[in-house]
């Protein structure tokens, strides 16, 4: 690490040089200038237009001549003095304080054709300039003004009135207001960019001050809203729970019958199978055997057969009642998977099955016993 015991920063010291590293070159351009002019203004006459021409012999100098000499002198000491290191060995090979001068100019600013370049990009930036949505009119002038600065040291200039419009155009749709007071109140081809920086400040100033104001209002008023939000919020979710519930409870009941159903049609499906199978050498529809021998296979009872069984009748009576119910419960039954419709689809073909065998039993009874 470096030490820096007797180092005075710059701007401590009216009699110190600015020092150049290198960067910021149309800093330490304009900052020379003015120090020069500061500690004698015949220092920046030799700088800027060349030493005094004096004779080789300096045994024959005048006092007049021992002065102008000196003053040759102390322009080349300032001049290596205020480069750093680095930067003085691209001129070390200068003889006097203007060679120097033009060096680090021809360096940092480039030729004729270079610093045209520059000018138009920089005045490309000037027409493009705008002030951005999150930034203050201050920080915006500041960028503004950095880049007045570095056309004015390409030596392109604009009037005052060109940079009040400027700075006008620049500001963006929330300053419409103020901008059309200026403009209708001020005369901007005498307005001064002093006077129109206070004007808008101002303004900008005002603007906040009343947000300030504004800002205690709004929170209360966000609390309260808020406050009502989770009270209405507290009260749906006890309806929601409470709806929730009778749901539930409706779901219970309709899953039971559902279940039930289910049942009936399994049972169902296990007493299809209840009739004899057909016996071979026998006549099923034989018509000569007594209506007493006949055997209900409904109700294992003689003397009339299954159509005509009262009890057959009650049951397919009590099954077409119940087959309703259920099918109206499974209309409205949307959660039930495929398995479950198939199986309710299949139990319902059963239920017409059975109840078209009971009506073909009952014309074959009828027809067995005309």
């Amino acid at each position: 690490m470096e030490s820096t015991k007797g180092y005075m920063a710059e701007g401590h010291s009216v009699t110190r040089p600015p020092f150049f590293d290198g960067t910021d070159y149309p800093y330490w351009k304009n900052h020379m200038q003015v120090f020069l002019r500061a500690q004698n203004f015949e220092l920046w006459k030799i700088v800027s237009k060349g030493a005094y021409i004096l004779p080789q012999d300096e045994d024959t100098w005048s006092k007049d001549q021992i002065a102008k000499g000196t003053l040759n002198w102390s322009a080349l000491n300032m001049m290596q003095c205020t480069v750093h290191p680095k930067e003085h060995s691209r001129v070390s090979t200068c003889t006097s304080a203007k060679e120097m001068w033009d060096k680090l100019e021809l360096i940092y600013e480039g030729t004729s054709e270079v610093r045209e370049s520059k000018v138009s990009m920089l005045v490309s930036d000037y027409e493009m300039f705008k002030m951005n949505h999150d930034e203050t009119f201050s920080d915006m002038f500041a960028r503004f003004m950095v880049l007045i600065n570095g056309l004015k040291g390409l030596k392109k200039e604009y009037s005052e009135s060109d940079l009040v419009r400027k700075i006008l155009r620049s500001l963006p749709s929330s300053w419409n207001t103020k901008v059309t007071v200026i403009e209708d109140s001020k005369n901007l081809s005498t307005m001064k960019v002093d006077e129109l920086i206070g004007s808008l400040m101002t303004y900008e100033l005002n603007v906040k001050r009343k947000e300030t104001e504004e800002n205690p209002r709004k929170s209360i008023a966000s609390k309260a809203s808020n406050k009502v939000s989770s009270d209405s919020k507290k009260s749906a979710q006890q309806e929601g729970s409470e709806s929730e519930t009778s749901t539930d409870n409706e779901n219970d009941e309709m899953a039971m019958l559902t279940r039930q159903f289910k049942m009936f049609l399994k049972f169902k499906r296990r007493g299809s199978g209840n009739s004899k199978p057909f016996q071979k050498g026998t006549n099923r529809f034989d018509t000569s055997n007594k209506k007493s021998d006949v055997v209900c296979y409904e109700c294992k009872k003689q003397g009339h057969m299954r159509g005509e069984c009262p009890e057959l009748k009650k049951k397919l009576k009590r099954d077409k009642f119940i087959f309703k119910k259920a099918k109206a419960m499974l209309a409205t039954w949307s959660d039930e998977d495929d398995d479950e419709k198939s199986q309710a689809t299949s139990g319902d073909d059963e239920i017409h099955y059975l109840m078209a065998r009971s009506d073909d039993s009952s014309e074959e009874e009828t027809q067995l016993g005309g």
